[in-house]
């Protein structure tokens, strides 16, 4: 029998996050993940703005631009009868939008990518996940890979897990204060919990073929993120993985009216390949079929008494949105910091209810906009998704209402003002744009002020990290959030502005948050 803080179920991008933030807030854990080895699949291929922020705060957002650097240029949206075609003759594709195209169609996405010291990343989540693995593995994280979940159960005190080697076959037991259940889609860990879920689509069936066939000279300087087709022979989408010889085909197919995966011999989808390539002599080999199946699925809670769902545990969703792993990531930063705080005695448990409000309606609002972008053919509605552009690109126009922000309850949100709710305001501290002031945050408390005043005593006591403006900065960041000489900004470990705040204050703010 082992005991630890924190028990983290699942090894997939959310599991490795609330490793790397457990680690980051000093929280003892341990890992277990029922597969070999990280995810071989390029599933997720987008890390949005936010996550980038995130990523920042690690110190890891180079690591993973340099593993994406060949998917980088992979932006916009082909339709037609075929890749070549579509390719050799642009009049016909309905949409191919660059970055800088879609910024210039939406006036307003230009104000707000300046909002953030990152930009969205193209790297997909089997290079991710490698990245993630191996900076929580330097930083000597307990990570157990091919050891799986047999049993838990929770008491009012701790979760107890029943874990298996599935090298060995060993069955040991860990006791832990709290366990964060990123199992997935599937979550043995939700469903034991009998946990309510809303937000069901009628499921459309794809088959994801993902395969090998050297692109490289037809793709360079046309490269694009989706290709989609529908036709009488088939209906689908071809996604860029490398821009050279890896791309993944996602195909309709028909369960509802018997078909199986053995109705996809290998030869019939080699035979579809080529058609939708409009190539016919190109040599394709195949690396892997799997169906699956456009859900939204929706967990009406995330804490469970000492038990949080996290990732598509809470909110399952299609990948239209490119929010899956992104929104998994945002949770588990989310709540490292509380557990951390209850777990150390500087927070009462109240605190750990936040995640469930703060984080549940981020979840399910991304997970039903996946759900709108998805056509009933099973292709993503191009149209709307230029529309809700300024969703998509995760810079976080969202706001917490909780008790671990201090706030007129029913004020309406203005974000990257410094208003208590929000993320805090991205100003750039030199003029070469290579430090920002979320770089001042990095998992712990700060209050920024704009004088010397009284602040330096109370943070010391209260373990608050102060940060007082120097004249390079101090008017562009009064303005920025309509503060005075004597007022500062409370922002709390993930970001996001606590509280504003004159001297004499900070310790009953930070009670109040941290429902002690």
């Amino acid at each position: 029998m082992e005991k630890t803080q924190v028990i983290i179920l699942g090894g997939g991008i959310t599991g490795l996050a609330a490793a790397l933030y457990l680690t980051q807030q000093g929280v003892d854990f341990i890992l277990v993940e029922k597969h070999i080895g990280t995810s071989i699949y390029p599933r997720a291929r987008t890390i949005d703005i936010r996550t980038m922020e995130l990523f920042r705060g690690l110190g890891i957002q180079e690591d993973l631009r340099e593993g994406g650097k060949a998917l980088a240029p992979s932006w916009g949206v082909l339709r037609g009868n075929n890749l070549l075609d579509t390719l050799e003759n642009p009049g016909t594709a309905i949409k191919k939008m660059t970055p800088e195209k879609l910024i210039a169609a939406q006036k307003a996405m230009k104000a707000l990518v300046e909002k953030s010291p990152e930009r969205v990343c193209r790297c997909t989540q089997d290079i991710s996940e490698v990245i993630m693995r191996h900076t929580a593995e330097k930083q000597g994280a307990d990570l157990r890979f091919y050891h799986q979940l047999i049993g838990f159960e929770q008491t009012e005190k701790e979760v107890k897990a029943m874990i298996q080697n599935r090298a060995t076959g060993e069955e040991y037991t860990i006791l832990a204060d709290y366990m964060i259940a990123a199992d997935g889609a599937n979550s043995i860990v939700r469903k034991q919990l009998n946990v309510a879920t809303s937000g069901n689509i009628p499921g459309t069936d794809l088959l994801n073929i993902y395969f090998e066939a050297n692109l490289e000279s037809l793709v360079k300087e046309r490269e694009f993120s989706q290709f989609l087709t529908d036709t009488p022979e088939m209906t689908g989408f071809l996604l860029a993985i490398n821009n050279k010889d890896k791309w993944a085909f996602h195909l309709r197919f028909h369960p509802e009216n018997g078909e199986t995966i053995a109705d996809y011999p290998e030869e019939k989808l080699q035979t579809i390949l080529h058609q939708m390539l409009g190539l016919p002599d190109i040599k394709i080999t195949i690396l892997k079929v799997m169906p699956w199946q456009l859900t939204v699925n929706i967990a009406d809670q995330m804490r469970i008494q000492r038990i949080f769902l996290a990732g598509d545990a809470a909110h399952t969703m299609t990948p239209y949105a490119g929010k899956g792993a992104n929104t998994g990531i945002q949770d588990a930063q989310n709540l490292a910091w509380k557990l951390s705080a209850v777990l150390k005695q500087q927070a009462g448990d109240h605190l750990l209810d936040t995640y469930q409000t703060e984080r549940q309606p981020v979840g399910a609002f991304y997970a039903t906009l996946s759900g709108e972008l998805a056509e009933k053919n099973g292709l993503i509605n191009d149209t709307l998704m230029v529309t809700k552009a300024l969703d998509l690109m995760g810079v976080p126009n969202f706001g917490y209402r909780s008790t671990a922000v201090i706030r007129e309850a029913n004020l309406p949100f203005t974000y990257f003002t410094g208003e208590p709710g929000t993320r805090m305001p991205h100003l750039w501290l030199d003029e070469a744009h290579t430090s920002s002031s979320l770089d001042w945050v990095k998992g712990q408390f700060v209050l920024i002020a704009n004088s010397h005043a009284d602040w330096q005593t109370a943070c010391n006591n209260l373990q608050v990290q102060l940060v007082v403006l120097n004249e390079n900065v101090l008017e562009q960041w009064k303005m920025l959030t309509n503060t005075t000489n004597n007022e500062a900004l409370l922002i709390r470990p993930d970001d996001f502005v606590a509280a504003k705040l004159t001297p004499g204050h900070l310790s009953d703010v930070i009670q109040l948050i941290l429902s002690k």
